[in-house]
Formats: C-alpha cells, sequence, structure tokens
C-alpha cells in the first residue's frame, strides 16, 4: 500500500509518517520545506520527499502519476489562526486553492485513492447552541483560517458526489506532544518555565485564562484517528476527532510545573506582555467535542493519558532548549506555520 502524506514536514506530518513506516506503507511525503528532516526517531531515508507547492497543479499531477499512491492524507496548510487575520489572501490561497489543486490532480490523473481531508474545530465557532459539539452542528468560521477550512470542507465533499472521489473529513481538536512548535500553549508553557529552570526568568509564571477548558488530546491518538478515517470511515462524512473532555489551563501548568528542577509559582493575570495565553493558537473560545461518531463507526478513542504527554512535551522542550544534547531519537529543527492544523 503507498500513502502520500501532503505537509509531512509539520508536526502532525511527523507522527503520522511514523506510523504509516510503522504499518508497512509505501510513504511519499510533500512539503515546502527543502528537506524533509523529521525531529522523530525514524528512517526517513524510507520517505520519498519532494519540496513542492501544492498549489503547483501540475506538479502536483505528476507526483500522483508517478507515485500512484492509494491513500492521500492531506495535512498541508497554513494553520495559525492569528496569522491567517494577518494573511487572509494567502491563507483561502493555500488552504483552499492548494486542496483544490489535489482534488483536480486526482480527478484528471485518475488515480484511484482515498483522500483525507483534515479540517479543524475551528469551523465551529464560538457560539455553540450545545456543547460537547456534535458533527451535525451548524459551522460559523470567525477566522479566515476557519473559514478556508469549512470551504474545503465542502469542496471535498462535492469531489466525491460530482467525481466519486472517495473523500472523508475529519475535524481535529487541539493535539499537542513532543516536538510541538511555538505558539501553542503546551510547548509555549514548558519553555518559560524551563527558563525559569535555567535562571532566565523569576520564578513567577503569569498565565490568562486559568480557568478555561481545552479539549485536547495527544498527536499520537490524533494521527491514528486520521489512519481509521481514511481507511475506514464512509466517504462524504465528518468525524470530530477530539478527547471529548475539557482539561484546564490550571491543570496543564500545574503538570508542567512538577516537571520542573525548581519551584515555579503559577499565577493568573489577564492577556499582557510576559504572560502566557491559555488560547490554543487560536482568537477563540475552544470548544469542547463530541466523538461518538468516530468511536462508534471507526472503533476510535484516545488512548494516551494526557499526564504522560505533558511530561514527554516539558522533557523534549527541556532537551531541544540545552545547547549540548537534544532528545534520544529527535532532532530539533524550527517549525513553520505552514504545517497541519
Amino acid at each position: 500500500m503507498r500513502a502520500l502524506v501532503t505537509g509531512i514536514a509539520g508536526f502532525a506530518g511527523n507522527y503520522l509518517s511514523k506510523l504509516l513506516l510503522d504499518f508497512g506503507f509505501e510513504v511519499y511525503g510533500v512539503s515546502q520545506e527543502r528537506e524533509f528532516k523529521p525531529f522523530l526517531a525514524l528512517d526517513s531515508d524510507r520517505v520519498q520527499y519532494k519540496s513542492l507547492d501544492i498549489q503547483d497543479s501540475q506538479r502536483v499531477k505528476d507526483v500522483l502519476s508517478n507515485f500512484n499512491p492509494d491513500l492521500i492524507f492531506h495535512l498541508a496548510a497554513i494553520s495559525s489562526p492569528a496569522e491567517s487575520v494577518k494573511r487572509p489572501r494567502e491563507t483561502f490561497e493555500v488552504n483552499f486553492g492548494g486542496t483544490l489543486s489535489i482534488l483536480e490532480a486526482i480527478r484528471l490523473s485518475g488515480v484511484h485513492c482515498r483522500f483525507l481531508m483534515v479540517s479543524s474545530s475551528h469551523v465551529y465557532g464560538s457560539h455553540l447552541e450545545s456543547s460537547p459539539v456534535q458533527e451535525s452542528a451548524p459551522l460559523h468560521p470567525e477566522t479566515p483560517y476557519a473559514a478556508s477550512k469549512a470551504a474545503t470542507e465542502l469542496l471535498a465533499y462535492q469531489y466525491w458526489k460530482a467525481y466519486g472521489i472517495e473523500t472523508v473529513n475529519v475535524r481535529a481538536f487541539n493535539h499537542t506532544g513532543a516536538g510541538q512548535g511555538q505558539g501553542f500553549v503546551c510547548p509555549d508553557l514548558a519553555r518559560k518555565m524551563i527558563e525559569i529552570e535555567q535562571g532566565l526568568r523569576p520564578p513567577k509564571l503569569l498565565v490568562s485564562g486559568l480557568d478555561r477548558q481545552i479539549d485536547f488530546s495527544d498527536v499520537r491518538d490524533i494521527v491514528q484517528g486520521y489512519y481509521r478515517a481514511l481507511t475506514i470511515g464512509i466517504p462524504g462524512k465528518t468525524y470530530n476527532l477530539c478527547s471529548g473532555r475539557g482539561i484546564a489551563i490550571q491543570m496543564i501548568a500545574d503538570s508542567l510545573a512538577a516537571c520542573c528542577r525548581t519551584t515555579v509559582e503559577i499565577a493568573p493575570s489577564s492577556l499582557k506582555e510576559g504572560s502566557s495565553s491559555a488560547a490554543e493558537g487560536s482568537i477563540h473560545r475552544p470548544v469542547i467535542g463530541d466523538n461518538t461518531l468516530a468511536s462508534q463507526e471507526l472503533g476510535w478513542k484516545f488512548m494516551i493519558p494526557f499526564s504522560e504527554t505533558l511530561r514527554e512535551v516539558f522533557e523534549f522542550c527541556r532537551l531541544s532548549c540545552s545547547t549540548s544534547s537534544v532528545p534520544a531519537g529527535h532532532s530539533s529543527h524550527p517549525r513553520t506555520s505552514r504545517g497541519c492544523s
């Protein structure tokens, strides 16, 4: 079996590629990075890689024709809601236009494959009639990022109905893990605490929104959901991938602080310079999801205790911040905003 992963150089792309290799797939990856330098312990020589702009329809078609994948996992996107507000046109060009380029390449090349559209919980917006939110809830995207994702969902569905391309859609809720880049609450808090360990900042850490609840999962559980959705999921359907429970920022901060080699005082603060935001890379209120459909139809559920996830996030950040060492089997690379959503 052959699998193509767009956005393979991103955070979730690394974990998905490892999963696919472990399952014995031939893996072909594309992203805008010049080289594929995974931070996970995997044999990158087993991944066929091409630096590619997904908006380049002819090159995308060439990749599909040459590799002839059975599965396509579409993770590539401009994935920062805050950045999308500053760059709405580019966000739509990459997220919607890039998806259109891939779907058209599938149609024109005649490749027979299944296509996973990775969307986001941000499509639901903040003003929900009920919580936890189900897939049938109305969509109220509040940023260009969220709107672009909602549009790609409709696009993928249309290609299933009009052209018979087997598309499946997942709405991924917040996820984290070792290797996640800056701009997300768990690694950002961990890095600040490591700076406290190193004596680079006072032992009092100001954090906004400590009482806010975020639906968090481990990235390894989420990519398992990607795989199960594409291989088992019903074409044309949408599945929430979420834990279904809220985790308070206070708990996250306390768990990370427990990993420190020194005492860290967590103090509430309004969002201002020098404080950490509870908003997980977003500018809207996080929502809690309902994972019943994924559980019933895909046999999927989150398995990894979040306390374990946070410990691994902290250890990765500690070793990545060291000038002399990095985690075993990892290498530290800067992350870009054009990664996985």
